[in-house]
């Protein structure tokens, strides 16, 4: 009895967090850098080292970065398994041109990733994931175009008077 009110409650819960409204239009995953190619991949590897993502594969025309979503719990408990509960998140980007160097990026949650059994499944339509991935881009594109990244205005302090 008790085990099927738990699960009746998680049911409840998933269903309900994929009830909410969207709140505008989903940000695009194509993005323009008037970098090089090279500048543009090490400015993509910069902004999303820090945010825990680690190299998976890189080639020419193609950069894919994975991350554990132990952060997320509803990712862990719709896509977590019996061998391995925390899933990954991956980004994966295909380059094209040079200078500007047009990036288009997918977003897949990983089901027992690096195995034989990995699932993936497709974020690219999430508004959510869209949103975070507009805020690293962002920032990566500050980095390759050679533009000091924005995070907050810088305070301003009042003059005083000096003493003599």
């Amino acid at each position: 009895m008790n085990t099927k009110i738990s699960a009746l409650a998680a049911i409840v819960l998933i269903v309900a967090g994929c009830q909410t409204a969207p709140i505008g239009p989903i940000p695009s995953n194509n993005f323009t850098f008037n970098a090089s190619k090279q500048a543009t991949k090490e400015a993509i590897v910069s902004a999303y080292l820090g945010r825990g993502f680690q190299i998976v594969r890189d080639s020419d025309l193609q950069l894919v970065m994975d991350r554990p979503a132990k952060d997320n719990f509803g990712a862990q408990l719709v896509f977590g398994s019996q061998w391995n509960v925390v899933p990954n998140s991956r980004l994966s980007m295909t380059f094209l041109g040079d200078n500007p160097t047009q990036v288009n990026a997918q977003l897949a949650i990983v089901t027992n990733p690096g195995s034989g059994f990995e699932q993936v499944t497709d974020l690219t339509n999430n508004a959510s994931a869209r949103q975070q991935l507009q805020i690293g881009m962002s920032q990566a594109k500050s980095l390759a175009e050679g533009q000091r990244p924005t995070l907050a205005q810088p305070v301003k302090r009042p003059k005083t008077a000096k003493s003599s």
